[in-house]
């Protein structure tokens, strides 16, 4: 667990170059993504949901599953862990609360939006939002109330789907002038709006761009969103999307052939998980330890 995971997320922020991040979900997912050399994690609302109640991306999580999964997480993590917080739960108040609870997790970043509640997945419609100086009070009240200086708050505005393009630009000034650490403009639709938000906020705020598998958002590249003045590329669907595609066709396998013996290609033996998940770390720290 990183001491000071805030600060570690800032000094990547400052540094060159776009941050590419995937949206770990649990131990395994995060800890293959930290071997596999991102400098970040992301844990989405919808990687969240789906792997610990199993339900869609719809509001249904409350602020201690995410904490809990978030700790999990951030326990074993040899690198900064952004956590998405959906609304806040609640109020200004329920919000302090949050990033309380969030810091004490040992999360580096927390990420804040302007939907209503119940929530739901901002490339999903029927979505509405908060009017635009309640969303600023729950800014405000995270910057200013937050324990660590160095957390990291992300504010994500919606209006982008739920009024238009001009509506999620003024939020994003008013949330920037609050004092928010990094902008998330949710679902823009065109590469154009993409360029516009770069263009006018890229060179004042660090920006993050989500990308998700048959989202509204057009495709890009990571070397793509840096050129247009983003500096946080996320991939929140993919892993836990990738895991439920997989896991059934393990199952379908076994189901038609009766074993498990090739069900994973190009694999021999399951023990090569433990290795994944650290255990040469603790047999160093038994033989250490041991009488």
């Amino acid at each position: 667990m990183l001491k000071n995971p805030g600060k570690a997320l800032r000094d990547l922020l400052q540094a060159p170059g776009i941050i590419m991040s995937p949206g770990a979900y649990d131990g395994i997912s995060a800890q293959v993504s930290e071997q596999a050399g991102f400098p970040i994690l992301y844990l989405s609302g919808a990687g969240a949901s789906t792997s610990r109640i199993g339900e869609a991306d719809i509001g249904l999580t409350t602020m201690t599953e995410i904490v809990d999964s978030a700790r999990a997480i951030a326990m074993k993590a040899n690198i900064p862990l952004m956590c998405d917080a959906d609304t806040g739960y609640g109020n200004a108040l329920n919000v302090i609360r949050t990033v309380h609870e969030m810091e004490m997790a040992g999360i580096a970043a927390i990420q804040l939006e302007d939907q209503v509640a119940p929530k739901r997945c901002g490339h999903l419609s029927g979505k509405d939002c908060i009017p635009a100086q309640e969303f600023v009070q729950k800014i405000k009240a995270a910057v200013k109330e937050r324990f660590y200086e160095d957390t990291v708050i992300v504010a994500r505005t919606d209006a982008r789907a739920v009024y238009n393009l001009d509506a999620a630009m003024e939020r994003g000034k008013m949330v920037m002038d609050a004092g928010a650490d990094v902008l998330f403009i949710e679902a823009p639709q065109t590469l154009d709006e993409i360029e516009l938000i770069g263009k006018t906020f890229g060179s004042q705020i660090p920006l993050l761009s989500n990308q998700v598998i048959g989202g509204k958002t057009p495709k890009l590249t990571a070397k793509e969103a840096e050129q247009l003045g983003y500096k946080i590329i996320i991939y929140p669907d993919v892993l836990c999307f990738g895991a439920s595609v997989f896991l059934r066709r393990i199952a379908d396998r076994i189901l038609q052939v009766g074993h498990s013996w090739d069900a994973i290609p190009d694999t021999s033996d399951s023990r090569e998980l433990f290795n994944t998940m650290g255990m040469q770390a603790w047999r160093e720290l038994e033989h250490k330890y041991k009488d």
